[in-house]
């Protein structure tokens, strides 16, 4: 997926935000917000996908805050609030189906996106948008797929319904390989958090994605052992905006299912959806 129009402040609200959020000083924000906008100015006319620059962006952001991971403390409260969420809906989850929408339903805990809030009381919010349920569900053939199964998760709180339908996947009989970030980007699950919340639990493997702290998927940062786990993939799950816009840049994958709430206009555009949307797609 390309860039919008609406990208760059979407962005760049993002990179003030996540500023201040490391309590950077007026300065060091302003001055974050000054590189990081001649970066995005001068990549924006090469033919490469968004993720590429919106991950080039926030790393230029993170170097002169000086933080590797300004997320740190919200993924382990995030972390936590979904681990309350998921104890007290767990008994309205009885199907594959209903772990497939939980998981969907997490996707909403993401600081990339301008407009977009994580809802103070999340399993209030759950329990509305699982009654509301998915507006576009392929997931009879997503199942259809399912043997050997290569999950890519995207952020942490949601990586606790990530885990419960991991779990639902193994228990039917699929082959279950989950992917996460190498390093941190935004609140994304690490091999960090995966160790800290046991993802080992609900796989038969664990991988990092490679390439240092990326926004989305990219195949050439890959180490081998996710090149073998693609390769002998009958399916991708692929969880979030930024796998979205990242994976749909690629061909020759597999078939992948896209697992998201769906948070901003392009994206909405972009797979024929309205915002705020729960989707499971194939594609």
């Amino acid at each position: 997926m390309k860039l919008a129009p609406e990208c760059r402040t979407c962005l760049l609200s993002r990179v003030v935000a996540e500023a201040e959020h490391a309590a950077a000083d007026s300065k060091t924000i302003a001055q974050a917000l000054d590189k990081c906008t001649q970066l995005y100015d001068a990549k924006a006319n090469e033919l490469i996908g968004v993720s590429v620059i919106a991950g080039a962006v926030h790393r230029c952001c993170y170097e002169v805050i000086g933080s590797a991971d300004p997320y740190a403390d919200l993924k382990v409260q995030d972390n936590a609030v979904a681990a309350d969420a998921a104890k007290a809906v767990r008994p309205m989850l009885t199907t594959i189906h209903d772990y497939i929408v939980a998981a969907v339903i997490g996707n909403a805990m993401d600081y990339g996106v301008s407009g977009h809030e994580i809802a103070k009381d999340f399993t209030g919010y759950f329990r509305k948008m699982f009654a509301r349920g998915l507006a576009q569900d392929d997931t009879g053939e997503i199942l259809a797929q399912a043997d050997r199964v290569v999950y890519c998760t995207d952020n942490c709180g949601e990586v606790i319904f990530d885990k419960m339908l991991c779990e639902a996947l193994h228990r039917r009989g699929s082959h279950v390989t989950i992917v996460v970030k190498d390093q941190p980007m935004l609140n994304d699950v690490t091999m960090h958090e995966a160790e800290t919340l046991h993802l080992e639990e609900a796989a038969d493997a664990i991988c990092h994605a490679g390439g240092g702290s990326q926004l989305g998927l990219h195949p050439q940062f890959y180490p081998p052992e996710v090149k073998e786990a693609m390769k002998h993939a009958t399916l991708i799950i692929a969880k979030g905006l930024a796998n979205y816009e990242s994976l749909t840049e690629y061909s020759n994958l597999p078939p992948v299912a896209y697992l998201m709430t769906v948070k901003c206009e392009p994206v909405a555009r972009h797979v024929g959806a309205t915002k705020g949307d729960l989707i499971a797609v194939l594609r």
